[in-house]
């Protein structure tokens, strides 16, 4: 049972002690006791064990502060985020920074168990809880002593066995705690996130716990912000009643490293991965820390619109590839990709494009639009109208053909679109109307509020988006067709799609090299969950929200795996896999045709995750293992009795008159096996 350490930092310790001492926010926290204190007057003050109430509280958190009050030592932060929203708002300066600068005086830390692990008793926790501040610094016998107090109050909503900290950042003397301290072993400083971990993991093994897999095998995992995990439950009364539903259903962390490992594993090119990334609606940004080469691109960072998802100053929630998972670093994705000097001019070109476009966004965005578009169900016209913008601008933006943007907005699922034919015509396409989801706005009759694109305005009329578009008479071919399945709306599977077929002989193809590695130990299973997880997520995009949920879980599990820590390879030194062109015809489907081609490759994929997940129960990962089997037999649940077995097409009669045989010519796609 790995030991799990949260960090946080405020201003208020009467606050926090108070909150931790009381009721909670639905009446969750039972019997709260102190179980360990940095001062036998700190413990006492506290209950010396028994029940806190109120005045032990009220006692104890003035105990706590009272050398930051003696001594009036302020600790203080600046909070890059704010003071870039201040500068945007035209706010210079000395006013800036003002406004940017946090008071942290308070150091908060939970240290939490899984919840299917066996509770603690109160002594194990006081030992360890003195070892773990020992091991963070604020007990170092060569400095003044810091007050801290350790308080027990029942389980987490979650079932797990847990403790909360809350320390002084002030010294006896006055002094400041360092939150960066030199790392004992390796050099170089280290955070106090970072340090939490190591401390905890030495606690584990000390202890007799379950040490973290991740730790002692070299697998990363990731956790997520606690703003972001409050975003995903209601808000309470006293009373334990409801008085606001969540913001978001899934941690935008979790939603970005899934939608991001799908549109890396259906990407050849690293400029296919920005297109996708930016057609799939999300922000992304290139991070250039190069000194030799200014225009060299290191790294990434990715977020949600924000309108889905924003920070309190307004703007998008940006999280770095390497933060979201340790396989989804641009230098560990780019060893996946095509290399050639090509392919980095048109990736720099991508970079370039994307930054521009995330720029002007950001600007153009005032928080009355994005507050308007966070609301679960427009009431007007106007938000009608700016929730509409919102999405097909970058539709639009993304979509290098007029066909491409006729297919994006029939696979979006917030919105409907109709062509408008000139009079006489079935495919001549003048114009377009668009209308939200019945479930995000809708008339008084309960029905889609339609909206000619031409009145919405920003370039989107259909005469304007052409002028930025190739026109010949294939491509307006195209885009007619396009336009056609627009108008048809939700349209019967096609059983004989020759992608159909196509996707079970690649889905066969992956099950049989994902099946026949013969060392369970071999690093290569780690990339195989990834391409599996990636394929998994782009399915997903096309499927109805109750299916879609169990795919999602399945690819989050063995997305856990795929972080295998490891040096970083040359470019291009992983093939195009069976996987990856199952995400990449996905990812490229229709709404319509997802359903039919994910039951054509769904046995073998599944055959092929439990494969996965019989190998990580072999290399120790046992939690990790649980999770995958348990999603495979959700998924199994779900889609039991619509399997698909495309009939196989009869090969055409050979034709009396001799022809020529030709060498096909490997392409980049050709499937190389799983090499490395």
């Amino acid at each position: 049972m790995p030991i799990m350490p949260a960090i946080s930092s405020g201003a208020r310790m009467q606050g926090l002690v108070m909150y931790l001492a009381g009721p909670g926010k639905a009446n969750e926290h039972s019997n709260p006791h102190v179980v360990a204190a940095s001062s036998r007057s700190l413990f006492a003050a506290g209950g010396a064990g028994a029940e806190m109430n109120r005045e032990h509280a009220y006692e104890l958190g003035h105990a706590l502060d009272e050398a930051r009050v003696l001594f009036g030592t302020e600790v203080t932060r600046r909070d890059t985020a704010a003071l870039k929203a201040a500068q945007e708002r035209g706010v210079k300066g000395s006013a800036a920074i003002a406004e940017a600068t946090r008071d942290e005086n308070v150091w908060h830390c939970s240290l939490s168990l899984p919840p299917d692990a066996e509770a603690l008793d109160d002594a194990t926790w006081s030992a360890i809880v003195h070892d773990f501040m020992e091991g963070m610094g604020f007990d170092d016998p060569s400095a003044a002593q810091v007050r801290w107090v350790a308080i027990r109050h029942g389980v987490t909503k979650n079932g797990g066995d847990h403790i909360h900290i809350a320390a002084s950042r002030v010294r006896d003397d006055g002094s400041v705690v360092a939150k960066w301290r030199p790392h004992p072993t390796r050099g170089g400083n280290e955070g106090d996130f970072a340090r939490a971990q190591r401390v905890a993991r030495e606690l584990e093994g000390k202890y007799g716990l379950e040490v973290l897999s991740s730790y002692t095998k070299q697998m990363a995992s990731r956790g997520r912000a606690h703003a972001q995990d409050g975003a995903t439950k209601p808000q309470l009364d006293a009373e334990g009643k409801v008085v606001r539903k969540p913001r978001i259903a899934e941690a935008p962390s979790v939603t970005l490293a899934r939608r991001v490992r799908a549109a890396a594993v259906a990407a050849e090119s690293e400029a296919e991965f920005v297109r996708l990334v930016r057609a799939d609606g999300l922000v992304i940004r290139s991070a250039r820390y190069d000194k030799s080469d200014p225009r060299a691109v290191t790294g990434f960072s990715v977020g949600l619109p924000a309108s889905e998802y924003a920070n309190k100053h307004g703007q998008p929630v940006m999280h770095g590839g390497k933060k979201l998972a340790e396989d989804l670093s641009l230098p560990r994705l780019r060893e996946g990709w095509i290399d050639d000097t090509n392919s980095r001019a048109d990736a720099l070109a991508a970079w370039d494009h994307a930054d521009e476009r995330a720029t002007t966004s950001r600007e153009q965005t005032a928080p009355r639009q994005r507050a308007a578009a966070d609301t679960q169900r427009a009431v007007s016209d106007a938000e009608v109208a700016a929730r509409l913008r919102a999405i097909l601008t970058p539709l639009a933006q993304s979509a290098a053909t007029e066909a491409d943007y006729a297919k994006a907005l029939r696979n979006h699922p917030d919105i409907l679109a109709r062509p408008r034919y000139a009079k006489g015509s079935t495919t001549e396409v003048t114009g377009y109307a668009v209308a939200l989801h019945t479930r995000l706005a809708c008339g008084a009759d309960g029905k889609e509020i339609w909206r000619n694109a031409s009145y919405l305005g920003g370039g989107l009329a259909l005469k304007d988006l052409r002028r930025r578009w190739p026109d010949s008479d294939s491509h307006r071919a195209l885009a007619a067709s396009a336009w056609s399945r627009t108008h048809r709306g939700s349209s019967a599977p096609r059983p004989h799609d020759p992608r159909t077929r196509q996707l079970h002989d690649d889905a066969r193809r992956w099950q049989r090299a994902v099946t026949s590695i013969n060392d369970p130990h071999s690093r290569v299973w780690h990339a195989v969950a990834a391409d599996t997880a990636g394929a998994l997520s782009a399915a997903a995009r096309g499927l109805p929200k109750q299916q879609a949920r169990s795919l999602n879980r399945l690819a989050d599990a063995l997305g856990a795996v795929s972080g295998h820590r490891r040096p970083t390879q040359p470019r291009a030194a992983r093939s195009y896999t069976s996987a990856r062109r199952i995400a990449a015809t996905m990812l490229a489907a229709g709404r319509d045709d997802t359903t039919l081609l994910w039951l054509a490759t769904m046995k073998q994929v599944l055959a092929a995750s439990t494969a996965i997940s019989d190998a990580m129960a072999a290399q120790g990962h046992t939690r990790q293992a649980r999770h995958i089997t348990q999603a495979i037999g959700q998924t199994q649940r779900h889609f039991e009795g619509q399997d698909h077995v495309p009939a196989r097409v009869a090969a055409p009669a050979a034709s009396p008159v001799a022809t020529r045989r030709v060498t096909p010519r490997a392409t980049p796609r050709q499937d190389r096996g799983l090499g490395r």
